[in-house]
């Protein structure tokens, strides 16, 4: 989404700037593969967890070799150095790439590359995304591939609000708790009052628990 700035009487467009890791979760929410690489090195800087699973089929243990181990040893001469060419400046390229996951079935990707443009960007690195071809559209592979997506996404999120952010709540309900009982030395509506807002984050930890468990049955 571009944003609006003023300067001075006029109004001119923005773009915000958006991370690695946030660009590959938003590939991910719609069911594509996607990673980072370095352009010199050719080396995996970031990736979802679709490309993940997809590299991971080729055993292949050193995850920023993905690139070249997994992808360009799949493509012809002929398109290898096209993208190559393509890379070292930075410009959009696209070729086909191929992988064969753990139980022996292969898929195409067409693969959608293009360098990072953007004021923070100070290393030179490349985004490629991996679309299914017509072949697996057709087949329902796409749709297969969204909603894995989706279910990593929410797995995701159930993960970070159960160990990340229901630990917070509880550390405030204790020191709540804690400070109810000093301030109640000194004046017991406060306190009270403390030892109230202690039960409310206690029960909201509660609720919050059972909100990530009820989401994980119902998937």
């Amino acid at each position: 989404m571009k944003e609006l700035s003023e300067t001075g009487n006029s109004f001119e467009l923005t773009k915000p700037e958006v991370s690695r890791d946030e660009m590959c979760d938003v590939m991910q929410q719609i069911g594509l593969p996607a990673l980072w690489i370095e352009a010199h090195t050719m080396e995996v800087v970031a990736c979802n967890d679709l490309f993940a699973n997809l590299a991971a089929s080729t055993k292949i243990r050193d995850t920023h070799d993905w690139f070249v181990e997994a992808v360009m040893s799949t493509m012809n001469e002929d398109e290898k150095a096209e993208w190559v060419a393509a890379a070292a400046e930075l410009k959009p390229a696209s070729s086909l790439v191929r992988f064969t996951s753990m139980d022996g079935q292969k898929t195409e990707f067409e693969m959608r590359s293009a360098g990072a443009i953007g004021r923070r960007s100070v290393r030179r690195l490349i985004l490629c995304v991996f679309v299914p071809s017509s072949a697996a559209f057709a087949g329902g592979r796409f749709e297969s591939g969204v909603a894995q997506g989706k279910a990593m996404e929410r797995s995701r999120i159930r993960s970070e609000l159960h160990q990340n952010v229901s630990q917070k709540l509880l550390g405030a309900a204790f020191g709540c708790k804690l400070l109810a009982g000093k301030i109640g030395e000194v004046n017991k509506g406060l306190g009270q009052a403390a030892s109230d807002l202690a039960e409310l984050l206690n029960g909201t930890v509660v609720d919050l628990q059972n909100l990530t468990r009820s989401e994980q049955d119902f998937n």
